[in-house]
């Protein structure tokens, strides 16, 4: 079986831009299952229900997941994980915590799937994943110190995550764009690009991490 597994933060940027609903016709397309671990759930809808700002977006997907749209999954034990993934990186002697719960337990869940990809908007566990090095250059920018790396503890984590595809909401929405899904919403006086332009900046201002020279070159790409 085919699985994506998504983070809090992919399901946020997509709830947020009122596009929750391309989850079905994307779910067929892919023909597999889309799963979050039960921490993102607390984090995207018990938590939030009880607020209200964000009282809406927990209704709205609690109803996914009730449809069948998100599948949960049970809790795992990432306790371990979290640990060593929040010793990576030290100022000063001191353990800097980067990563929470819900975040960890879903990359956890990607392993346990050996799912397809996993779907992370938020910028630092994408580049841990993939670019540990960058994001140390980031923390010392943010915190105006420097930052140390264990490299014994990277090298293990870097092992573990060997061969894991990172994606965002945004390569799933492109997909969206590509397959027609959002036509609907072509009307007169905007294109298709509009469109394309539209939703990538949605997904740039409500959440995902992606530069405005990516959202340059997807819409030179999709334009020829």
């Amino acid at each position: 079986m085919k699985v994506l597994v998504f983070d809090t933060s992919s399901i946020i940027t997509i709830v947020t831009n009122d596009l929750l609903w391309v989850l079905k016709p994307l779910k067929e397309l892919f023909k597999g299952e889309f799963y979050i671990p039960n921490s993102v759930k607390i984090e995207l809808v018990d938590k939030p229900f009880n607020t209200k700002m964000f009282k809406l977006e927990s209704i709205m997907i609690n109803k996914s997941i009730t449809d069948g749209e998100l599948i949960i999954h049970n809790s795992l034990n990432v306790d371990n994980l979290l640990l060593h993934l929040n010793t990576i990186y030290s100022v000063r002697g001191n353990p800097l915590h980067i990563l929470d719960k819900g975040e960890v337990e879903a990359l956890a869940l990607t392993l346990r799937l050996q799912a397809e990809a996993y779907v992370v908007d938020e910028r630092t566990m994408r580049l841990l994943i993939e670019n540990p090095y960058l994001l140390k250059k980031l923390l010392e920018k943010k915190l105006h110190t420097r930052v140390d790396i264990n490299k014994n503890l990277l090298k293990e984590f870097s092992d573990i995550v060997k061969g894991i595809k990172v994606i965002r909401s945004t390569e799933l929405l492109i997909i969206a764009y590509e397959k027609a899904l959002l036509n609907k919403f072509i009307t007169v006086g905007n294109t298709e690009i509009d469109l394309l332009d539209g939703l990538l900046w949605g997904l740039r201002l409500r959440g995902c991490s992606i530069s405005t020279e990516e959202i340059d070159e997807i819409i030179k790409f999709e334009n020829k």
